[in-house]
């Protein structure tokens, strides 16, 4: 048995990112990734870009094979967690890590979630400390659905780490990868917030892992998120 001391925990991970019209955002957030961590694997689940967001991923793996454009243009399923789940099984590392295009998630905060799986931990989550930018209506709409997740939570006798809502997320890719396939009526294809999803089926005894940041403003392009995502992440939460 291989233990977790024994491998390379950077090459040993896949960053997944999600994409949808991210052109101005993707070629300066694959260059960083890969400069900050050059033993890295990228898989970019595209979610029916019509710009040149694929044009650009496919460019980089011309150059370097561990960068891989899932193309999802032809899916029949859209959303932002059937994305992610394609995205997991195609993942051939041991770890994954899930982070947006637009710098609201810092990269240089990916090694202390690479550093915790070598700790040993399956899900490692990036907790917001601060956040930039966002207007008072943002806010407290963020509070109220992190507050009624965490009761979510509560009811199902799960664990509640601090940042439930978190996009900047990743764990061990077989055991999570099955905790979703193990949950289809919970984990849903068309869901909004796989984390969130993925702790209501979290077994007491996963060994979690938190590393904070700053969420910072988007670098370019527009925010996806409206009220259609709202609508279905407070239909998850029963």
């Amino acid at each position: 048995m291989i233990e977790v001391s024994d491998l390379n925990p950077e090459s040993e991970t896949t960053i997944i990112i999600p994409t949808l019209n991210e052109e101005k955002n993707i070629k300066n957030m694959i260059s960083r990734l890969t400069s900050l961590y050059p033993d890295i694997s990228v898989v970019v689940a595209d979610d029916g870009s019509k710009d040149k967001t694929g044009e650009i991923v496919t460019k980089f793996h011309a150059e370097n094979q561990r960068i891989r454009l899932l193309d999802r243009s032809e899916a029949e399923v859209k959303g932002l967690t059937i994305s992610l789940i394609d995205a997991l099984e195609i993942t051939e590392t041991r770890y994954f890590l899930v982070i947006d295009s637009d710098f609201q998630h810092p990269p240089e905060k990916i090694g202390e979630g690479i550093k915790l799986f070598g700790e040993g931990n399956q899900l490692v989550i990036g907790t917001r400390s601060s956040v930039e930018g966002w207007s008072f209506k943002r806010k407290v709409i963020s509070w109220g659905a992190t507050t009624l997740g965490k009761i979510s939570l509560f009811l199902r006798r799960r664990k509640r780490p601090k940042d439930i809502m978190s996009g900047f997320f990743g764990g061990e890719t077989e055991y999570v990868g099955s905790l979703i396939s193990d949950h289809p009526k919970t984990v849903s294809p068309r869901g909004y917030k796989l984390l969130f999803d993925v702790l209501k089926v979290l077994p007491k005894d996963t060994r979690i892992g938190e590393f904070y940041y700053e969420f910072q403003t988007r670098s370019a392009g527009e925010s996806k998120i409206g009220m259609k995502h709202i609508l279905v992440y407070f239909r998850s939460l029963f």
